[in-house]
């Protein structure tokens, strides 16, 4: 990709692509404290793979099995001081030779998300290793780059994705025999989460969401003080992380006997995933799965669907493609992605199902083995 971008180095710093490039499980954190340089010629040399980090996270990087391909950097120093002389010692001797592509700038590939502290940081250190050369370089921003490479998984990727929605669906079977009337929304999900920490979880894929009656018509309700009460939708939207893998799930029962208008918007609610899974193929755009739900939740009387229908997960919760009425995304076998219609209705409560799973050439192979039926506790 890089050298169709007539890219000479790409410079990465955003952790989860650090974590997908190198394939080191278990070793990194929320802190950006790495930077990684990939040389467009290093299939070709067999080197150009470096990875600026610190004495925090070098011995387990160095404890991996593939770590030789990487030239591993631990001693302190900034990133853009690294960067601009570790590209100004491989390039430098090429671009003051002839044979150099024409007398043009090095140009070094750039994050779109890169923060501006760091773009600053990169121009000066840049400056000042180029200073007196008679070269030049240019900073090129590259928008998404890996993201889209990452967006298609492959097999090891979801065998860690269907480890990590395992260890979901038995946090859900045990949910099923925890909650019950009196239970406190927090102590429901601090049950919850102890639970996959406890059964296979390295840890969660995202702050869960346990609601409770009309907290359930909050679509990212943060879990309270409210007391779960018979007669309750309950909702529980969670996952579990493995080797770095997420899962991403959302089921809503109700405790004790579903009311007609309960079972009304759950059924409208269900109707409209089954049949968004089903249309899931290579090929189909992605606002149209999310049309067809809106459409069914017309048909029953019901307001469009106020989020997106779906998006992908891998290492982070929130991943490309996306499937909403903006998306500019076409779905590929490989892409792996969530189903989460919902309905929600003020001072009432909601319904969200969701289910993740792969895109395949037959359709979509559902990860997710909780029951989609209405449960009634």
């Amino acid at each position: 990709v890089l050298a169709e971008k007539r890219i000479d180095a790409f410079l990465v710093t955003t952790t989860s692509d650090i974590r997908w490039l190198t394939g080191f499980s278990r070793v990194f954190d929320e802190e950006r404290a790495h930077l990684v340089i990939v040389s467009s010629d290093a299939l070709e040399t067999g080197d150009g793979l470096y990875l600026h980090t610190d004495m925090r996270y070098s011995g387990v990087m160095r404890a991996r099995p593939d770590a030789g391909v990487w030239t591993i950097f631990d001693e302190r120093m900034g990133h853009a001081l690294y960067a601009a002389e570790t590209l100004k010692g491989r390039f430098v001797p090429r671009m003051q030779s002839t044979a150099w592509q024409g007398g043009e700038p090095l140009r070094i590939g750039i994050e779109g998300d890169l923060p501006l502290n760091i773009w600053r940081a990169l121009h000066e250190a840049f400056d000042e290793q180029f200073e007196g050369s008679g070269l030049a370089y240019e900073l090129v921003e590259l928008e998404n780059l890996i993201v889209g490479l990452r967006a298609v998984k492959d097999a090891d990727e979801y065998e860690l994705l269907r480890a990590a929605q395992s260890v979901t669906d038995a946090g859900f079977t045990h949910m099923l025999d925890y909650l019950r009337p009196g239970l406190i929304e927090r102590e429901a999900a601090v049950e919850l989460e102890f639970f996959m920490r406890n059964n296979g979880a390295d840890g969660l894929a995202f702050p869960s969401i346990l609601a409770s009656g009309p907290n359930t018509a909050n679509p990212h309700a943060v879990p309270g003080d409210r007391m779960l009460q018979t007669g309750d939708f309950v909702l529980l939207d969670f996952g579990a992380k493995v080797d770095d893998y997420r899962s991403d799930m959302t089921r809503t029962i109700v405790l004790g006997s579903a009311s007609e208008r309960q079972r009304e918007i759950y059924e409208a609610v269900l109707r409209a995933q089954t049949e968004a899974m089903a249309s899931l193929r290579p090929g189909v755009a992605g606002p149209e799965p999310q049309a067809l739900a809106d459409a069914i939740f017309a048909d029953r009387g019901f307001g469009a669907l106020p989020h997106g229908l779906g998006h992908g997960v891998g290492i982070d919760i929130h991943e490309s493609p996306n499937l909403s009425l903006k998306s500019k995304d076409v779905l590929v076998e490989g892409h792996v992605v969530t189903v989460e219609p919902g309905i929600y209705v003020n001072g009432y409560g909601g319904v969200r199902i969701e289910d993740y799973g792969v895109v395949t050439a037959e359709g979509f192979e559902d990860f997710t083995a909780s029951p989609h039926e209405l449960i009634e506790l």
